[in-house]
Order: C-alpha cells, then structure tokens, then sequence
C-alpha cells in the first residue's frame, strides 16, 4: 500500500487497559505493578489505564457507576511502582456517554487526567445509556451509532473513543447492523473525527479473528471497512487491548496482521507525551 510500517511505533503502547479499580476487572492478578511488570517484559513502552468513571459531580450515575467516582480511580497513582521498567505510565478513564448530552465526566476532572476514553456504544446498558426502544431493530442500532458517535466527537471532552462503532449487546449482529451504515456515513463520522484531533481506537475485540472468536454475524471483515474509512478520511489512531484480565495484556500484538493490511501510516499513531491535551 506504499507505508512503511514500524512495529516499535504501532506496537508499544496499549491506552486501554482496566485494574482491579474497574469494577468489571475481576482478576485479582489485574494490579498496575504486575501489567506493567508483564508490559515491560513483552516491549510496550507505553500503558494507559482507563478505569471506569463517573464524575460525583455529575448526578444520574448508575448504581454500578456511583462507587467509580474520580477519587477512586485516581487512587491508582498510589499503586504505581517507582520503578516503571522504563514503561511510560498514563493515568485516564474510560467514562460513560448517555445520550442527549449526558456524560460521565466533568472538563475539570478530565484535565486531572492524562487522557479520556469515551464509549458511543455501551448499548448493553439498557435503562441508562439507551433505552430498549432505540435499540429495537438493526436499523436502529446502526443509526444510533452513527448519532451517537458524531455527538460523543462534538462533547470536547474525549481524547479518544473506545472501541468505535461496537455495539455492545449486539456482538453477534455487527455484520447485519453495519450494512445499514452507508460509507458515506462513515466517512461523514471519521471526517469530524479528523477535524477535532480525535483518535480511534483500534482494538482486538473490533477483530474478532485475532483472537479466534469470529462468528457467523461477525466478521473480521466488518470493521476492516470501517478501519479503511477512518484511515481514508485522515484519522488518528491509538491501540487498546481493553484488557480486563493480566493475560490479556499484550493482545494488541495480535492486530499486527490487521495493521499490515490496512496500511495506516506511522505518524497517524498518537504521541502520548501529553495525550490529554488532544491536540
């Protein structure tokens, strides 16, 4: 495709990764000194942990949200070793986007932070990020995405999206659903998303082959055009294992194949001297 590609560039950092602070993380092994023990030991230089958050400031948390407020996840910074084994340590979040506005993050805590990871598509969360009527059939799964991703970018306040376009609750209809998403949809959606500097995510659970658990309703093929248009339209890019579990981290070493194919240039890979400035 005429890029050349540098491994050290697309594989050395992971900006996605949960602990134990995470109340999805049920791995007890899943704390910062061991993933960056095991980081430092498989060559990613750079991790980013994006526990779950909701800003106490902000009222309508869900109940599973309330105890992940801003303190909490911030606590992660005691936890932190001296000795980081060389590997740069980022401090973020992954929040909560609810539609019409409502998200879990305030603009003074975000800048508390290194970088923030906001979802568009958390649509197993029925009764609090969508409600069961606007996800109802595939179409209206699809042009809800497509909403939601375009109102997320206009927030200002996401350095980048965690795993765009993902409709969660519906892993097994991704194929069906994205055929109701146009490319020039997309296009419209990634060529904001160039605008405002930000970054897509490119993650393995978007690629179910990488980890052997593609599906009769969803492919690898998928998200590769999806991936393309991004690519096309002049995005920027970071990788997240979204790992929820220690073992996991590294699995962004297995989209390599994927990279290769896509061809995404080296410089569209974020720097993350100072990701939360997004710029």
């Amino acid at each position: 495709m005429g890029h050349t590609l540098d491994p050290k560039i697309l594989y050395d950092h992971d900006l996605h990764i949960h602990t134990t602070l995470s109340e999805c993380c049920k791995d007890s092994e899943a704390t910062p000194s061991k993933i960056i023990k095991r980081a430092a030991a498989l060559g990613i230089g750079t991790v980013g942990f994006a526990n779950h958050v909701w800003d106490a400031s902000i009222p309508g948390a869900s109940q599973w949200y309330v105890p992940q407020n801003l303190d909490h996840i911030l606590s992660i910074r005691s936890q932190i070793p001296e000795d980081t084994q060389g590997v740069n340590v980022l401090v973020g979040c992954e929040s909560e986007y609810c539609g019409q506005g409502r998200v879990g993050i305030s603009r003074e805590a975000a800048e508390q932070l290194d970088f923030v990871l906001l979802p568009m598509s958390h649509f197993h969360m029925t009764g609090f990020v969508v409600e069961k009527w606007q996800v109802a059939n595939e179409k209206a799964v699809a042009d809800l995405l497509v909403q939601r991703f375009l109102e997320v970018i206009e927030l200002g306040l996401a350095t980048g999206i965690a795993h765009p376009f993902s409709p969660l609750g519906f892993k097994d209809s991704v194929d069906a659903i994205f055929l109701h998403i146009s490319d020039g949809a997309f296009e419209d959606c990634f060529g904001r998303a160039a605008e405002l500097g930000v970054s897509i995510e490119i993650q393995p659970n978007m690629l179910p082959g990488s980890l052997g658990r593609e599906t009769e309703g969803f492919h690898d093929a998928s998200f590769l055009r999806v991936l393309s248009i991004a690519r096309d339209m002049g995005c920027q890019f970071h990788l997240g294992s979204d790992a929820h579990k220690l073992s996991e981290i590294g699995n962004t070493m297995k989209l390599k194949p994927y990279l290769e194919q896509l061809g995404i240039p080296k410089e569209r890979f974020r720097s993350f001297a100072k990701l939360h400035s997004r710029v």
